[in-house]
Parts: C-alpha cells; structure tokens; sequence
C-alpha cells in the first residue's frame, strides 16, 4: 500500500484513508494544533510547509471537520503537555487516546451513499410486491453497486485478480441478499416480511413462487406450501428473528458485511485472497472491540457477531436448497442469480 500523501510506504488506514505513520502523525497534530497556518509559508520555511502539508493531506481525503472527527471520534485529542500535574479534579475523558475504526466507518459511510443510489436505479414502486423471479432479478442489478460498496470499503479488493472477485462475492452476495432483508424487517419494525434489495415486500408465499411458474405446470398452494414453507420458516427462525432480537447497531451491522465478505474458508479463491481476508478479518476484529470499549459495552458481544455469521452460513445453505428446489418444479429464478447461489463454496 501507499500513502496518498507523501507516496512512501503506507502501514494502514488514518483517517480514511491509506496513509503512512508520519502524516497520520501531523495530520493529528495539526487538527488539534491551536495555532493553525491560514496561508502558505514555504518561501521561510522549507516546502512542504505546515499549511500546504495539510491541504495535501485533505485533497488525499484525510477528513477533519469538526462534526466527523467529534461524530466518529478519529483524532485523538490535545494532550496535557504535563499529565503529572493534577488539580484535584475528575479526569477530562475527551484526552483519553480514541480507538481506530476507519474501516468499518468507511463502509457505513459507502452503504449511506448506496442507499441514495439505489432510489436512482431502482425507481419501481416500494409497495409493489414481488415474486421470486422478480427477488433474484432485483438482486442482480443491486449486486452492481453493492460489488461499487466493497470495493471502496475495502480497497484491496481492487487489487484481486478478476477470478477471485467474481469468486469472492459469489460467496458472499446470497447470503448477503437474505441479511439484508433482516436489516430491512429490523429498521421497519416488520419482522415477518421478507424484503428485495429495493426495499420491496415479498408476496404471499404461494403467490411468491406460483405467479413466476408457467401457467401449464403450475402448482396448488397446497404443494407449494408443502415444498417451500420450510425455507421461509428456517429464514424467520433461524435469521430474521435472532437478528432483531440481537438488535445490531449500525456499526455492528457493517462489521457483519465485512466478516461475512472476507471469509479465509472459501474453497475458490487463490491463496493470495486468503491471505487477505485473513488480514482485513483481523482489522475489523480489532476495530469492533475498540468501538465496544469505548462505548463501554461488553466486551462479550462480539460472540453475538459470530453467531450471526454461523447463522447465515445456514442460511445459505438453505437458499442453494431452495433455488434447486425452484428448478425442480418449474419456479424461474434470474439465470445469473442461480449460478451465483449454486456455485461451490465452503
């Protein structure tokens, strides 16, 4: 990796960006500083002076608004130039050295622009229901700008070869299909509806498989609810409800998404993207108990994040069922769609 700033060698993410130890360093120090430069002074002092630094450091996007460093908690704040001294009084919290979490921020941030670019891509009807072939076709088109999410959530990605990106989010994008509905049903307070990466509900569950069956071969509600009903009440059991009843923040949910994309186990993807998955898994790892110690939750909730990933790892075994199922008994599911569910994985 390289710094965006100075070029040299980069150790992380600082502030949003990838960037070496130095300029992180000065970037804190600058914030924070009381006496900051308001014009160029290289002339006097040797170039880059302070000032032109730190604009290098914002058109790298390095972000130091006052509303994102305090919202976020990013820079650490100004030091007691004398910490031995005391004045008897309780300690000042806001010194306290604050917790990296670029990470998962950085992706929060990117699903909050995915969420308005999907009200420009997909302009139907939120009300309107939809059927099975309709699901699968919606999350194809969505998988575009969720592939546009990770990738600039997670940078290294961009670096994969062109396999292990196709193979890497074949694995993760199923499951991450039926997750995301959870979010949906846990932000809507609506539990028991199933919901399209559009914000759509699923129709009635013989409705949701009947209407995109030929009219030939089509099957009583009584069959289908015999063949299909077990997938929607292992959804509901085993995901949508354990889901809202853990009651995941924002936060947790974006370290979700990142565990669940950089799983080290998948069979189809090169040692290269092992390696890593494993790197990023470990970053996320740190970054979700540094967010929890700050905030002062338990340290143990993190086990609840890994029940959530065994969880979908379920989850996804089920919808391979189901979609074979689909072809089984004449139910259309978009071709593209199937091939990534049914595609080998663990």
């Amino acid at each position: 990796m390289e710094c965006k700033v100075c070029s040299s060698t980069a150790t992380e993410y600082h502030f949003g960006i990838e960037s070496c130890r130095a300029c992180a360093a000065f970037f804190r120090r600058y914030v924070n500083s009381p006496k900051q430069q308001t014009e160029c002074n290289c002339e006097m002092d040797r170039p880059p002076c302070r000032y032109c630094r730190m604009e290098m450091c914002l058109k790298a996007g390095m972000m130091e608004s006052s509303e994102f460093i305090y919202k976020n908690k990013k820079v650490q704040q100004k030091r007691d130039n004398n910490p031995g001294r005391s004045n008897g009084s309780a300690p000042d919290t806001t010194q306290i050295a604050l917790r990296n979490c670029d990470r998962i921020f950085r992706a929060l941030g990117n699903y909050s622009i995915l969420g308005k670019e999907r009200k420009v891509v997909h302009k139907t009807s939120a009300a309107k229901k939809v059927d099975f072939f309709e699901y699968s076709t919606i999350s194809i088109i969505d998988s575009r700008m969720v592939w546009k999410l990770l990738e600039n959530s997670f940078l290294e990605l961009q670096n994969l070869e062109d396999l292990d990106k196709v193979n890497i989010f074949s694995n993760f994008y199923p499951k991450w299909t039926l997750f995301e509905s959870a979010i949906m049903a846990f932000q809507r307070c609506d539990v028991h509806t199933f919901f399209a990466a559009n914000g759509r509900p699923a129709k009635q569950i013989t409705k949701f498989y009947k209407d995109c069956m030929t009219t030939e071969k089509r099957m009583n509600d009584d069959d289908v609810l015999k063949i299909f009903e077990p997938y929607w009440n292992s959804y509901y059991g085993h995901v949508a409800y354990p889901l809202f009843e853990l009651k995941f923040d924002k936060m947790e949910l974006m370290s979700l998404l990142g565990l669940m994309l950089l799983d080290p186990g998948y069979i189809n993807i090169s040692n290269e993207c092992q390696d890593m998955c494993h790197k990023l898994r470990k970053i996320i790892q740190r970054e979700l108990k540094g967010y929890y110690l700050e905030r002062n939750l338990p340290i143990e909730r993190i086990f609840k994040i890994y029940e959530a990933l065994l969880l979908m790892e379920k989850a996804d075994t089920w919808l391979q069922e189901e979609v074979h199922m689909c072809g089984m008994y004449n139910v259309s599911v978009n071709e593209e769609f199937r091939r990534m569910v049914m595609a080998p994985k663990l």
